[in-house]
């Protein structure tokens, strides 16, 4: 490098923290504003569950509107909650409180840890001290779709692969500082051991059996980068893994106090036996086959979903691996301690990530997204430091392709090419915003009847079934009240003259006409019911029948 590459490459350095941050500004401020999709990815189960949680008080087991209970443990509501409690039931921000704040997390972590990297890696040259390789794997890393996606979404996936990303830098860094004692007995601090096993447990309440990428770390991981299976003890099993399955063994029990059967049944004869078997609903339409049939399907995952920087990472993978030399080393043995076992650590979580889920009937993009913040780590490493150095030969090359990158998704969430047509998830908004509206004025009950299965009932504040007996009972009580239902046939005012009910109904307001899919059923309208006989009830306090 020349002497005036030297000098520019602390502010080149800037540039790309600055190209970095933008990155996962852009991110954000795209899906923030871009059109809403609640309606997509079974988020409203998530929102569901959130709402009742404030509503109803169901902390352990939520329901989804009222009836079905969660089909996941609640970390992600627990977190949710206090953000809706502030901004309210109707802020998308607010329900994906979780996901953003596991985002940006999860960015800083890669900046961190990947500049700690490049300063390991540096050479005598004074070019070399200033650090670029976090920067640019934390562009990588918000510029793939799945995180893209995820980043935003009020699903429990971003905030696992938070739990998972700090469970791999704790249990690296633990068999870093384990392997500088040399030989057995092997003995690991007890506060990275901590930090550990606080990860497994939180991955566990998250999303349940996910948490095993963690333990198959700590078991694969000390032969592969400590060079010794004993070397397993470091991460203190005896009081860890006890100690990391107490929470979820708490709720799942109070969970079966609660519903034995949908304990027995859904949670585990579905969501587990059958995810994995490939024959519960969350399964595989092709059965235990599909462990054949898709084998090779997370791995195309890994290489699409986090194209284009999936090639690099493989790349890097592959030098890692790469015998050469008298003493035929691993090729991550020859680099500078601990930069070597950070990324031989990253290459293995990879691996261990895609291999597990691979073993699942039931596969989807969104299982792996664990694996990319390390495997933006092994990009940015190839980029800058294995020859031909192409990153440091063309510093414009990962910010160009990052913003190419973020475009396209932009353009293509706009588009929002999975929904039923332009424009379906904003119209639900607009809906929601005008009942808020409507409720903020008049503060009547309000009851929901032959409204669907969509989020319109979590983003009102609403957690009840729908009743046509609530219905009933506020008309024989004489109470003005506000009616959520569709329009379609207009079932409100059959019901009404075939049950000779005495009210005058109104239509307040009305959605566009929408498609029969994502649980919307067709047209939805809200109304306003005022029973013209008996005495309406003084003293009410408006609050919502639903809740």
């Amino acid at each position: 490098m020349t002497r005036e590459a030297a000098h520019a490459d602390p502010h080149r350095s800037r540039l790309l923290a600055a190209c970095s941050i933008v990155a996962v500004l852009w991110l954000l401020a795209a899906r923030m504003l871009g059109p809403s999709d609640a309606y997509d990815q079974t988020q409203p189960k998530t929102l569901a569950y959130t709402t009742d949680v404030l509503v109803n008080g169901r902390w352990v087991l939520p329901l989804e509107r009222g009836e079905l209970p969660a089909t996941k443990p609640p970390l992600y509501n627990w977190l949710a909650a206090p953000a809706v409690r502030l901004l309210g039931f109707s802020s998308d921000m607010a329900h994906r409180a979780p996901s953003i704040a596991a985002l940006v997390l999860c960015w800083w972590i890669i900046v961190r840890l990947g500049n700690a990297i490049d300063r390991a890696w540096k050479t005598s040259k004074p070019a070399d001290e200033s650090s670029a390789m976090g920067w640019i794997a934390g562009m990588m890393f918000a510029s793939s779709y799945t995180i893209f996606k995820l980043g935003y979404l009020a699903r429990p996936d971003m905030l696992l692969t938070l739990w998972l990303l700090l469970g791999w830098v704790s249990a690296t860094e633990l068999m870093i500082d384990a392997s500088k004692q040399g030989e057995a007995p092997w003995r690991g601090s007890r506060r990275l051991a901590a930090a550990f096993w606080t990860c497994v447990a939180l991955a566990w309440l998250t999303k349940g059996p996910a948490a095993v990428v963690l333990l198959a770390y700590a078991i694969v991981g000390p032969r592969a980068i400590i060079g010794s299976r004993r070397a397993r003890a470091v991460f203190q099993w005896r009081w860890g893994l006890p100690l990391s399955l107490a929470p979820i063994a708490a709720w799942t029990a109070a969970a079966h106090a609660i519903d034995p059967v949908h304990v027995r049944e859904q949670l585990w004869g579905q969501e587990i036996l059958g995810r994995f078997l490939g024959t519960g609903a969350e399964g595989s339409d092709d059965g235990p086959i599909a462990w054949v049939k898709g084998f090779p399907n997370l791995l195309l995952y890994y290489v699409v979903r986090f194209a284009p920087w999936s090639i690099p990472s493989i790349l890097a993978m592959i030098a890692l691996w790469k015998r050469g030399g008298e003493a035929r080393q691993r090729g991550w043995a020859g680099l500078p301690s601990p930069a070597g076992a950070w990324l031989h650590g990253a290459a293995v979580f990879v691996v261990i990530v895609i291999v597990l889920f691979t073993l699942s009937a039931g596969k989807r993009a969104d299982y792996i997204a664990a694996s990319f913040a390390p495997g933006a780590i092994l990009a940015a490493a190839w980029l800058i430091r294995v020859p031909p150095r192409l990153g440091r030969e063309r510093p414009w090359l990962a910010p160009a392709t990052a913003g190419i990158a973020l475009a396209i998704m932009t353009m293509l969430n706009i588009a929002q090419p999975r929904a039923p047509q332009r424009g379906f998830g904003p119209a639900i908004s607009r809906f929601i915003l005008e009942v808020e509206s409507i409720r903020r004025a008049d503060a009547r009950p309000l009851v929901f009847v032959w409204s669907g299965t969509s989020h319109l009932k979590a983003y009102v504040g609403v957690s009840a079934p729908d009743s046509e007996a609530k219905l009933a009972a506020l008309i024989e009580a004489g109470r003005p009240f506000h009616v959520i239902t569709t329009t379609i046939n207009a079932p409100l005012e059959h019901w009404l003259a075939a049950n000779g009910r005495g009210a005058d109904c109104r239509m307040v307001a009305d959605s566009a006409m929408l498609p029969l899919e994502h649980g919307w059923p067709g047209q939805m309208a809200i109304y306003e019911v005022t029973p013209r006989r008996g005495t309406i009830e003084a003293g009410s306090d408006g609050t919502s029948e639903g809740g």
